[in-house]
């Protein structure tokens, strides 16, 4: 009886996990190449659990102060120095795992400010970023009346970029349950288990 109920339980927390997600809510984020400090200090990052999508049990609140504590900027150029040097070694798993979040996003306001030396270059730019912007968030957006980004050219004869960031983003637990799945699955398995079936079939008309 007692292994009845906690295989009942597990079920239910379970199906409550499937049926969550995930927010995580970016505030008031500035970028600009003008200042040696390149990143506001003021911006706010949180992260919200919702179960059954509906009812918030947790609340995470990220600040510049606790990136810092966590090393985050240092782990970062970590990560990029070892990308450049092995960009050939690429996880796959990795970039499948990114892929299968199926990240949605809820809301946005993007403003981007572009210049380059070349103003024939920055107006050829402007458009294809926008494009490119477009293509990565098409099959993300679900409401398009809380989409709004706009890519502007600066003409100064100088490199410059200006970044203001607004956005809401939801990911279902259930993607990030496959994602981990993905991350943690040994190399050739699927290659593996494509082999086994097919050998299983290999005397079937013998």
């Amino acid at each position: 009886m007692v292994f009845l109920y906690i295989v009942v339980l597990l079920f239910i927390i379970i199906t409550i996990l499937i049926f969550s997600k995930v927010q995580l809510k970016i505030e008031n984020f500035k970028f600009t190449s003008k200042d040696i400090k390149h990143i506001n200090t003021d911006y706010k990052f949180s992260i919200k659990l919702y179960i059954l999508s509906k009812i918030p049990i947790l609340k995470i609140s990220i600040n510049k102060k606790i990136l810092e504590k966590l090393k985050v900027k240092e782990k970062m150029k970590t990560f990029e120095k070892e990308l450049l040097e092995n960009k050939l070694k690429i996880d796959k798993n990795f970039l499948k795992a990114i892929k299968q979040l199926n990240i949605t996003v809820k809301q946005l306001n993007l403003n981007i400010d572009l210049g380059t030396e070349n103003a024939s270059f920055t107006s050829i730019l402007i458009p294809i970023i926008s494009t490119i912007i477009s293509i990565l968030l098409r099959d993300k957006i679900k409401d398009y009346k809380n989409q709004h980004f706009i890519v502007n050219p600066i003409f100064t004869n100088q490199n410059l970029i200006n970044i203001e960031l607004y956005s809401i983003i939801e990911i279902k637990m259930i993607h990030i349950i496959d994602s981990i799945y993905v991350l943690n699955k040994k190399e050739g398995e699927d290659k593996y288990e494509r082999t086994s079936n097919r050998r299983s079939y290999d005397n079937c008309y013998e």
